[in-house]
């Protein structure tokens, strides 16, 4: 009798076996940290392993996106700071938006701040290259993985230039400053930090901005540094879990030959069935006895093959399904995102999602976007090229409770608080346009709404919504606009 499975073919995916598996990644530097006094990584968190983590999450790739969308995916914009305007800085305000729209040249700025912000999140450091040739700076993405810095190289006297009270002044700071190795090919690059001489260190020929996420020695570390365990612990379980859907459970019963051994053949057949190619088939296994010990060579002692079971419970449809949820709530905590903002809305409704966006608006967002800024441009760009009344920002989403919104402005206009002036920006933002003061007198524009409520030249929808009022009022005020200025607002 033939033996071996009826019928089958031997599975060679093989693939929940390799998905985990990941070869060592060189070190570029490894040869280049005692020559050049460089400072190592520290092990594990190397910028090629910690990216390679992210893409094999199931978690960070999406908390990554959720932060470079909300930081940098609405915009940018210039103010004044306080008791500034036009008459104290039109001429900064100039050079600054010339800054920003050519400070890159091959993308929009909204996009080359998101690749530093995958940066940070992806490995804790984000390195800008900044070049001062022509008149204005140019900055640029140097890839994390070609980047080292050098040990506190030499104690340096350092300017800034503030504006105080209305004037400018000139600060003087001594500090310990490093420098910064780039790998090009098999040649190394240096570079100073941003507001260092050149005399401090001929070699360098640029300036490097160096953002980091902690303070914890030379390099930052990402936000979820701490659940580098559970990020591998996640992987491992959802790669088991395809191992055990693709090749089975793991040993669950013994098989027991009585009195003889299988043969060669039926031990190959064994080998093999495992996985959804043996679902369904018949197995025919052979067994050779041993001979009796009376000397009679012809008889045989009799031959029993028995199977026990080892497990009788059934595994559950998947492993370690708690575990992984847990850790994905740790990773989002880590982050302090609320999971509506990685697409797990399912308890949420419009006003606990409003809550969930306002308090990781005032919490996380805005306070990064404050922070990139100030480190790009407001205290070191800027002061650098005389600009120091005028900030640079991002901004933000608007986050809009309309019931708030509609009882606060009933509230203002029944009380005569709210002003034309004041109305002129919310029908800007209401119908995306942009409204010329200029067109109107000073008194028209002091005039209380509520006035105008109980004016017939101004006829009003009936009812009281306050929103279709200010928009009624927001038209009419285009409409005049437009018909003194003669074009279009």
């Amino acid at each position: 009798m033939k033996t071996g499975w009826i019928p089958f073919e031997k599975s060679e995916s093989g693939g929940a076996a390799q998905a985990g598996e990941s070869k060592q990644i060189p070190d570029t530097f490894k040869d280049a940290y005692g020559v050049y006094d460089l400072i190592p990584y520290p092990v594990g968190q190397e910028p090629a392993k910690l990216r390679k983590l992210v893409k094999q999450s199931s978690i960070l790739p999406q908390c990554n996106l959720a932060y470079k969308q909300n930081v940098t995916g609405f915009g940018r914009g210039l103010r004044y700071k306080a008791n500034e305007s036009d008459k104290t800085g039109q001429d900064e305000w100039e050079r600054a938006e010339e800054m920003l729209e050519t400070v890159v040249l091959d993308k929009p700025l909204e996009s080359f701040l998101g690749e530093l912000v995958d940066d940070l999140n992806e490995g804790g450091n984000a390195y800008i290259e900044v070049s001062r040739d022509g008149g204005l700076p140019a900055l640029f993405r140097m890839n994390p993985d070609n980047v080292r810095c050098s040990k506190e190289a030499k104690k340096v006297k350092v300017e800034y230039k503030r504006l105080y009270k209305n004037q400018v002044k000139t600060y003087t700071q001594v500090r310990w400053v490093r420098k910064y190795a780039q790998m090009v090919g098999q040649d190394i690059v240096w570079y100073r930090e941003f507001g260092v001489k050149q005399e401090e260190f001929p070699e360098s020929q640029n300036e490097i901005i160096h953002l980091k996420i902690g303070q914890n020695g030379a390099y930052g570390e990402p936000f979820w540094i701490g659940n580098t365990p559970g990020v591998v612990g996640t992987r491992n379980a959802e790669t088991l879990n395809v191992d055990y859907f693709d090749n089975g459970r793991m040993l669950s019963m013994i098989l027991t030959i009585i009195n003889g051994e299988l043969t060669n053949a039926s031990i190959e057949s064994l080998k093999a069935t495992k996985g959804r190619p043996s679902q369904g088939g018949i197995l025919v296994l052979e067994a050779i006895g041993y001979e009796k010990g009376n000397g009679a060579k012809d008889e045989k002692e009799k031959t029993e093959i028995k199977l026990d079971k080892l497990n009788d419970l059934l595994q559950q449809d998947a492993l370690f399904l708690e575990y992984v949820k847990e850790k994905r709530q740790d990773v989002l905590s880590s982050f302090r995102l609320p999971p509506i903002y990685i697409g797990r809305s399912d308890d949420y409704n419009l006003a606990t999602s409003n809550t969930a966006r306002r308090i990781a608006e005032e919490q996380v967002f805005i306070p990064l976007r404050n922070w990139l800024m100030d480190e790009i441009f407001n205290y070191r760009l800027f002061p650098a090229y005389d600009i120091y009344r005028v900030e640079a920002f991002l901004r933000g989403p608007k986050i809009v409770d309309p019931d708030e919104r509609k009882q606060l402005l009933d509230y203002l206009a029944d009380r005569g608080i709210m002003l034309v002036s004041h109305l002129i920006p919310i029908a800007e933002e209401v119908l995306n346009t942009t409204i010329d003061e200029k067109k109107y007198s000073k008194e028209y524009l002091d005039t209380p709404i509520a006035q105008l409520f109980n004016q017939p030249q101004f006829p009003l929808p009936s009812g009281d919504d306050v929103q279709e009022k200010v928009v009624s009022i927001a038209k009419r005020l285009l409409r005049q606009s437009e018909a003194e200025a003669g074009i279009h607002v």
